[in-house]
């Protein structure tokens, strides 16, 4: 009875249950291959759950309690004033500035954002905003158009990170390659292309099963390996 690694991460994770539970449980009764690859599969999951149970426990901000609890009064602007003023030089250039700019942040929106993936000689690589995040961002940082999962390091000693594209639905692992970050899992269509196959969240876990050395950094080691520009 073959089980796929899809069906059997599901397991590990407490999604399967009636006649798919079943077919797992008596697969794995058979198979002594097949529970060892679930025992790994909870062993990562359970790695990686460690190495951010202190940064997802950590309170709120004071600053941003304090500012979701403070009541904000609108402004009342008193129109009729404002018409009998007479408008100065000053007011008039500032118009202008600000038609300027509308214009010119008009002109930006209208072009096509720029990519976060590329094909470099040996692969893919990141750019724009994904080599920004990879370089800068913590993953106990708010998200804007990338999330970091778990950081760690692969066999060579060079550190990797795991991320999503918030749009476009894309996810993969890169692993810093000098000064650049090197894509050698991507699922989904960052590059504007059909790239993505069957379980995107069961390739990447597969990819970091099989490319990790030793534990995923926590987030004490991941902000001094980001400090160290991640040499």
């Amino acid at each position: 009875m073959s089980v796929d690694t899809e069906k059997l991460i599901a397991f590990a994770d407490g999604e399967l249950t009636g006649a798919d539970r079943a077919e797992v449980e008596a697969a794995l009764a058979e198979d002594p291959v097949l529970r060892e690859q679930l025992e790994a599969h909870r062993q990562l999951g359970a790695r990686l759950s460690a190495a951010f149970d202190g940064a997802l426990s950590e309170p709120v901000p004071q600053r941003l309690t304090e500012a979701a609890q403070t009541p904000r009064q609108a402004e009342v602007i008193d129109f009729t004033a404002r018409r009998a003023a007479k408008w100065s030089f000053r007011e008039y250039g500032a118009m202008a500035a600000s038609i300027a700019l509308g214009l010119a942040v008009g002109i930006g929106v209208l072009q096509p954002p720029a990519p976060m993936v590329a094909t470099a000689s040996n692969g893919l690589e990141a750019q724009g905003a994904l080599s920004q995040a990879l370089n800068t961002q913590l993953a106990s940082d708010e998200s804007g158009a990338v999330r970091i999962g778990v950081s760690f390091r692969n066999h060579d000693g060079d550190y990797c990170r795991t991320f999503d594209l918030t749009e476009g639905g894309a996810s993969g692992v890169a692993c810093r390659d000098n000064n650049r970050w090197s894509i050698p899992l991507l699922s989904g269509s960052a590059t504007g292309g059909e790239v993505r196959t069957a379980g995107a969240s069961t390739e990447v876990l597969n990819a970091v099963d099989a490319m990790i050395e030793g534990e995923p950094l926590d987030a004490a080691a991941e902000r001094t390996a980001r400090d160290a520009d991640w040499r």
